[in-house]
């Protein structure tokens, strides 16, 4: 019989240096603030038209006013903005490839090296492959449901003709696909652990990593995702409080249509002026600090996840160390 997993909270364990991973966040947290920095500097020209024509956008679209809509247009800027995003999205996903793999490589190797834990060595480069991998899985799992949910709709349509019917192909095929992501996200997710633990890229052997384990992986990704949404619920009821406090919601006025267009403008309208006022960005930048460490927490708890996993693999025999040459 396997031994218990006991993985939710593996990465927290005591270990002989303690701080590792500390220092990984924090390198993690210098280096994409300063991506982040550089993103700005480059696309500043167009963020102020793009994020004009969205507030334009909203304004119109809380009072149902279609006149505005298209009179607001579509600024060219949005190409650049986008365009400047994916290419910032490799470096971004490089880095978080590069803290991913510091924190994998201590967990399961107890190694560290380069600045704060983070390095552009070989792990670094595996993981990133482990990302394109999770992509060209998602895309064929799309594809693949996209084309089963149009032969299956179309065949009740002939069929049937029934639009509840139709309806309710359609609401079970989406069911069927997020348990379908489910089921394949849990056994593929040690493949960036699996790797590291390998010192090869391996991502595939996860299948093996996860066998029999599925249950226990299953429970401790829903616990971490429970407490993470808790914690991201108090920030919210955080910001809400602290912003209704300027910019109440007219309730009554919510509840009567004649009157509600004009509440939801209003309050639109009084959300965006708070906005522009420098406590509500002082109140904006302490929760996004608060968010940030516990969204940096949540992910090494993720990490350590499937460490455990890849480690209880190692030890059982069901994967072994790439032969070195």
């Amino acid at each position: 019989m396997a031994e218990p997993l006991n993985a939710t909270f593996f990465a927290f364990r005591k270990r002989e240096q303690g701080g590792v991973l500390v220092r990984a966040s924090i390198a993690f947290a210098i280096v994409g603030a300063l991506l982040i920095a550089a993103f700005a500097a480059l696309a500043w020209g167009s963020v102020g038209p793009v994020l004009n024509w969205y507030a334009q956008i909203i304004t119109a679209s809380a009072t149902n006013d279609t006149g505005a809509i298209e009179a607001a247009g579509f600024p060219t800027e949005i190409f650049q903005f986008f365009g400047l995003m994916i290419l910032w999205l490799f470096p971004f996903y490089i880095l978080c490839a590069a803290y991913e793999a510091a924190c994998l490589r201590w967990m399961i190797h107890g190694e560290t090296q380069g600045f704060m834990g983070l390095s552009l060595g070989a792990p670094t480069w595996r993981v990133w492959s482990c990302y394109w991998m999770w992509f060209l899985l998602n895309m064929a799992l799309s594809t693949v449901m996209g084309v089963l949910s149009a032969f299956v709709t179309g065949a009740m349509v002939i069929g049937s003709g029934d639009p509840m019917a139709t309806f309710g192909a359609m609401m079970l095929i989406n069911v069927l696909q997020y348990v379908v992501m489910a089921y394949f996200a849990i056994r593929f997710a040690p493949g960036a652990a699996t790797t590291i633990a390998r010192r090869k890229f391996s991502f595939f052997e996860a299948w093996t990593v996860t066998k029999g384990r599925f249950f226990a992986l299953l429970g401790a990704f829903v616990l971490l995702w429970f407490i993470y949404m808790l914690f991201s619920g108090a920030l919210t009821v955080a910001w809400i409080a602290l912003v209704m406090s300027s910019t109440p919601i007219d309730f009554a006025a919510l509840s009567d249509p004649a009157r509600a267009e004009t509440a939801i403008l209003e309050f639109f309208q009084a959300y965006i002026q708070t906005l522009t006022q420098p406590q509500s960005w002082a109140v904006i930048g302490v929760l996004w600090f608060v968010g940030t460490i516990g969204a940096l927490v949540f992910y090494v708890a993720g990490y350590g996840v499937n460490a455990r996993a890849a480690v209880a693999a190692l030890e059982e025999g069901k994967i072994q160390p790439a032969p070195t040459t």
